[in-house]
């Protein structure tokens, strides 16, 4: 409780400082601008629109607060060439060429809806004190790490994200780095939402070669016994937890140990074609996001005793992207492909299988047995294009810029009992089941007006099942300061998207900048 107050007061100060900044510029230590303190604060308050419906825990109504969250970045960096000439030790580094600098990130986050939200959430707080209460705040070393280079090789070491992928709103090849969707799920940003971890990367440029420039070789390690985290599971009555049934059986969550095995690890070699098309292939191991279920059953107690085990499996993905501009249609054309190597998939009578009894007794109607995980191989892939557009009767002096998308998938050797795991329908009797072909479309589109202080956006997403969510937003610029407006919904069927359709929210934002 007394490391909470001394963070608790740190962020006071933190916040007092952005506000008594007269501009909205980078702190600089020194003359030659080489050791820079840049900083943001934001605050978010969302309120729901819809009212709950189905599995969707504790049941909230049209106008509830579902997010009040604030949050603080400190961000330092450095740039070490003037102290590698006057410090012994570096000196060795400065004659051999070798550029050294090094960032560092804090992150103060506080969800205040527990303390101050409707009596539900308050409840949801009641009831898990400990663990709402370690969830609603945390305080971390969000980034750290320091860069090596020297010509064509360059080495980042420590805390960081890594992205490889070329879509935008979901990601497809981009699976490095986990998701936190526990503070807002599908309606945040992806940028917002990855997790950094420790890890080791490293690129190496060979210049030219043929009809290939810009030739890099890339590569990253996360040693497992380093940083083995996953994806966060939202903690049960939380307003961006997962719809799920109440479990007829106790749930264990089981997390990756921090061993060897458990490593991260990939490289992928990118360069550009003819000076034209921008193109690489690669190899990783990662997790995935979701954790998948299985039924464990210890027949050797009376009676037997059974829990469902949620594990996040390991996953190995190939794949590549290309994109290019194709002058004809001034268009900007982006793709992307990816093989999953066995993911783990659910498939109900084999991940939790039930043996009838034939009892019409409440309960007993059917027995649960041992179930064993299931794997497939699953192909994804992207196309996107980006244009700007003139629509002179909306904006006279600036374009649009429209970017569409295609996301399929394809699960190689499909069984029509694979359904998206753990969720269910409604009415507790079906679970969803997942095609053997399934699309999702997206559109974003954004102008700006008023010298590119007011910021329209519009982004759709629409499942091929019959799923859609619209998010249109506008933003203002008054430097320092952010402002946001930003609706959230899904419609259609309880399928993909569909399952957060009772979560339509407005969100509010403003952030501060020190930059």
């Amino acid at each position: 409780m007394k490391s909470r107050k001394v963070y608790s007061r740190l962020l006071c100060c933190v916040l007092a400082v952005f506000i008594s900044a007269e501009a909205a510029h980078a702190v600089t230590i020194d003359n030659k601008h080489t050791l820079e303190f840049t900083a943001k604060a934001q605050t978010r308050v969302s309120f729901r629109l819809q009212d709950s419906q189905g599995f969707t825990s504790p049941k909230l109504s049209v106008g509830d607060l579902v997010q009040w969250r604030n949050i603080a970045y400190l961000e330092v960096k450095h740039d070490l060439a003037e102290l590698m000439k006057t410090i012994d030790f570096m000196k060795p580094l400065d004659r051999w060429g070798v550029n050294v600098k090094y960032r560092i990130v804090g992150r103060f986050m506080y969800e205040a809806v527990y303390n101050v939200g409707p009596q539900e959430l308050k409840d949801v707080r009641d009831r898990d004190k400990e663990n709402i209460d370690s969830f609603k705040q945390a305080y971390d070393l969000w980034e750290c790490y320091a860069d090596f280079s020297r010509g064509p090789a360059f080495m980042r070491i420590g805390r960081q994200n890594l992205s490889w992928g070329e879509t935008d709103v979901f990601r497809l090849l981009d699976m490095i780095n986990p998701l936190d969707d526990t503070y807002g799920g599908i309606f945040e940003d992806l940028d917002d939402r990855r997790i950094p971890l420790w890890m080791l990367r490293g690129n190496y440029n060979f210049g030219y070669l043929g009809p290939f420039s810009s030739l890099t070789l890339e590569g990253f390690w996360v040693p497992g016994n380093w940083d083995a985290r996953v994806a966060p599971i939202s903690p049960d009555g939380t307003p961006y937890a997962l719809p799920l049934a109440p479990a007829p059986v106790p749930i264990l969550v089981e997390t990756p140990s921090k061993v060897m095995s458990n490593s991260r690890w990939g490289a992928r070699m990118m360069w550009v074609l003819f000076e034209t098309a921008n193109m690489s292939v690669g190899h990783y191991k990662s997790f995935m996001d979701l954790p998948s279920t299985v039924l464990n059953v210890d027949f050797s107690a009376f009676p037997p005793d059974a829990h469902l085990e949620l594990y996040f499996d390991d996953v190995q993905v190939t794949g590549g992207t290309l994109s290019f501009w194709q002058s004809n249609l001034d268009v900007v054309v982006r793709s992307e492909v990816a093989m999953f190597w066995k993911e783990s998939v659910f498939i109900p009578q084999e991940n939790v299988p039930l043996i009838p009894t034939g009892l019409p007794i409440p309960g007993l109607e059917a027995l649960p047995a041992q179930g064993h995980k299931t794997e497939r191989d699953i192909l994804r892939w992207m196309i996107g294009l980006d244009k700007n557009v003139w629509i002179r009767k909306l904006n006279q002096t600036q374009t649009f810029f429209v970017s569409m998308q295609y996301f399929g998938q394809w699960i190689l050797n499909h069984d029509s009992r694979i359904s998206i795991q753990p969720q269910l329908y409604p009415d507790d009797q079906r679970y969803a089941s997942i095609r053997e072909l399934d699309g999702t479309f997206t559109l974003l589109t954004n102008t700006t007006y008023l010298s590119g202080k007011l910021t329209p956006q519009v982004v759709v997403a629409y499942n091929a099942r019959g799923a859609w969510m619209f998010q249109p937003q506008i933003g203002f610029l008054r430097e320092p300061f952010r402002f946001l407006v930003q609706y959230s919904g899904i419609y259609g069927s309880f399928t993909s998207l569909g399952f957060f359709r009772d979560r339509d929210q407005i969100s509010f934002v403003v952030t501060y900048l020190l930059n």
